[in-house]
């Protein structure tokens, strides 16, 4: 009789394999001591800065007796929990495939297993596994272990030891941990029943930020759950906890979810100080912008305890930016957002991925998606409807307001002015209703300019929110050839797939730039009004840009005056200036019978008194078939599929900064150059 042997190679590859940083895989052997039922779990690292650090994994849990060790914690790929037993806390176990701890203990050279049984008090085992001792076996079935059983006078409870580490623990991998370890078991649920210590400087800092809860200063408060026929229900509460909207199934979907269970939660911020004053709140906006750092986002807890990687800084799995773009006013942010999605799943609806990040996106999580989503679209429906509301009542007001006013100014004339000057007043006052009325037209129309700009800039940036994940596949298939033609091409891989692996490489990265630029544009902070110091703005865009210039081959410049010169506005408006003139001298690259070698651009800095200026030069063909002062006009362009935008923004931008532009159509590279002056801020 024959039958399969696997090589220990493939412990290494699977080691590899499930464990994307070495913070993962200590959060493997804590999951497994919460399916143990331990209600307290502690984590000792030892010299883990360098090569050779200790790692120490100890628990309170039932632990396990000689047939557990050998039928259960030694088979790979099988898991006793599978059966899905509700344990003596009433825990559902959150693993099945037995393959997590294989990942982490892998993580050193050697790992020693102690662990004493609830059902045989006074007896403990040992298990030690040297994973050299696999370097020189043919087949893993050749390496036998010794299960030591000796007495002890210690509770129930295992302790796990991961020693030589093969990898260096970071700060920054201790401080994901420590986060990790505090998001693990729902901090923000009544009572867990499961704590977790680790032995870190890191940890208590975190832990405190974490701990210090401010839910109270939210400004709305979601509730929403699917019973066990798929019925969902919601209701928001504002920050007093007064119900303000509630929805019954038919409001938010036409069908039933079919999935678990739910529970979703949410606390909606508004972080600016006017919220904040007004209900007399006892914090700062910034204590709560610290809080959210760390715990912000919806995260997804799976019996009991959160499944990575929803919920993480960077993972937006309820789309909640991609939905902002549509209607900031109304809908949050990943940055303003608390919230948990809980599920108990005992029916094994969800399925987690082997690697245990993430949930294979079957029709039961597709389904739970979509109920968290239709519930958020509920809520910036209705709160949208109060907001138009008010806006229409404000629009209906403001003529009766104008009207009430003219006729108590007519009054005040009347009762306050003598007659004989009454004329002169009516004269001053009507030559600023035209003046009024002539800046009231000019606005509207710059609205519309600004609202087909800002529908382009907002249309764009969910383009390229979406990008990223083709992107993303583009270097999974890359990585995915170069690994397997290295394999199997050895030597001759440069030869015949070297090349064009890293031109799928650099076109990745270059498309990744490209689709952070619109998002990088229309950041919020941006807009705040103070001083701004223009260097770094300068440069912040030269750099954005950077991917642009090296595909047009253009040699960028900056010459810099000397300082930190400062300038008051706000940063959204010099990098609209910034922006613009430097996506015009690009295209003037690209005209026909433009230059294609020795192409250049310089932005220049000047300090003449008070006054600040930019200058932004290039050695393209300068400014033809147009006049000078023709150039600002919306939609005057030269070039052919141009918008003719790009610098009516430029000088709106000046003009709202306080300053002047102006324009040489042939400069001193001899191509076109631009001047704007601005009145200089000195600290």
């Amino acid at each position: 009789m024959i039958h399969f042997k696997f090589s220990p190679k493939i412990l290494q590859r699977l080691g590899e394999e499930l464990v994307p940083n070495p913070d993962q895989g200590i959060i493997e052997l804590v999951k497994n001591s919460y399916d143990a039922d331990a209600t307290e779990c502690k984590i000792e690292l030892g010299y883990i800065s360098e090569i050779g650090g200790l790692i120490i994994i100890s628990d309170n849990g039932i632990g396990m007796d000689k047939d557990t060790i050998n039928e259960g914690w030694l088979v790979l790929g099988r898991s006793k929990k599978a059966n899905r037993q509700v344990t003596p806390l009433g825990r559902l176990p959150a693993g099945n495939k037995g393959l997590g701890r294989l990942a982490a203990l892998q993580m050193g050279s050697q790992v020693t297993l102690t662990t004493r049984p609830q059902n045989q008090p006074g007896i403990e085992y040992c298990l030690t596994i040297n994973w050299d001792d696999f370097q020189e076996a043919d087949v893993v079935e050749d390496v036998p272990f010794d299960i030591e059983q000796r007495s002890t006078d210690k509770h129930h409870g295992t302790e796990i030891r991961v020693s030589n580490l093969k990898t260096i623990f970071t700060k920054e991998d201790i401080q994901r941990l420590a986060k990790e370890l505090l998001l693990l078991a729902d901090p923000f649920a009544s009572k867990s029943g499961f704590n977790i210590q680790l032995i870190a400087p890191e940890f208590s800092k975190i832990e405190q930020q974490v701990n210090n809860t401010y839910f109270n200063e939210a400004e709305y408060h979601l509730k929403a759950k699917i019973n066990e026929l798929g019925i969902a229900q919601t209701t928001l509460l504002d920050w007093q906890g007064n119900i303000i909207f509630h929805a019954e199934h038919g409001e938010i979907s036409q069908q039933p979810y079919k999935t678990p269970p739910t529970e979703f939660e949410l606390w909606v911020f508004l972080l600016n100080p006017q919220s904040f004053s007004a209900r007399n709140a006892s914090v700062s906006t910034q204590k709560v912008r610290d809080w959210l750092t760390q715990t912000g986002n919806v995260c997804l807890y799976h019996r009991g305890l959160r499944v990575k990687p929803y919920g993480d800084k960077d993972d937006d799995w309820l789309k909640l930016n991609y939905a902002r773009s549509r209607n900031p006013e109304v809908r949050p942010s990943t940055k303003t957002v608390i919230g948990r999605v809980i599920v108990n799943d005992p029916d094994d609806m969800l399925l987690q991925k082997t690697d245990r990040l993430g949930f294979i996106e079957n029709e039961a999580f597709l389904e739970l998606k979509r109920f968290a989503i239709d519930v958020l679209e509920w809520m910036a429906k209705e709160r949208l409807k109060v907001s138009e509301t008010k806006r229409e009542i404000i629009k209906k007001q403001v003529p009766r307001d104008i009207t009430e006013a003219k006729a108590r100014i007519e009054e005040v004339i009347k009762a306050e002015v003598p007659q004989a000057s009454q004329p002169k007043v009516r004269g001053a006052i009507q030559q600023y209703e035209t003046v009024t009325e002539r800046e009231t037209k000019l606005l509207r129309e710059d609205l519309q300019l600004y609202r087909s700009l800002a529908t382009a800039g907002t249309t764009a940036a969910v383009f390229a929110h979406e990008s990223g994940k083709p992107i993303d596949l583009i270097q999974k298939i890359a990585r995915r050839i170069e690994k397997q033609g290295q394999e199997i091409l050895g030597e001759k891989y440069d030869q015949y797939l070297g090349k064009p692996v890293a031109m799928l490489y650099d076109v990745s990265k270059s498309l990744l730039r490209f689709s952070k630029f619109p998002i990088h544009l229309l950041k919020r902070e941006k807009r705040r009004t103070g001083i701004v110091d223009v260097h770094h703005v300068i440069e912040d865009t030269l750099t954005l840009f950077q991917s642009f210039f090296d595909d047009a081959k253009i040699e960028v410049i900056q010459e810099k005056a000397d300082g930190k010169p400062g300038i008051y506005g706000s940063s959204a408006l010099l990098e609209a200036i910034i922006t613009n003139l430097l996506t015009n001298a690009i295209n003037a690259f690209n005209v026909e019978g433009g230059r294609i070698e020795g192409r250049k651009i310089i932005v220049r800095t000047e300090i003449e008194g008070n006054i600040f200026k930019i200058r932004v030069l290039d050695n393209a063909l300068g400014i033809d078939n147009i006049k000078l002062d023709e150039i600002w006009l919306p939609g005057r362009t030269t070039r052919e599929g141009g918008t003719g935008l790009g610098l009516t923004i430029v000088r709106d931008c000046v003009t709202d900064l306080g300053g002047i532009v102006k324009a040489i159509s042939k400069g001193e590279l001899g191509g076109a150059e631009f001047i704007v002056e601005l009145t200089l801020i000195r600290e």
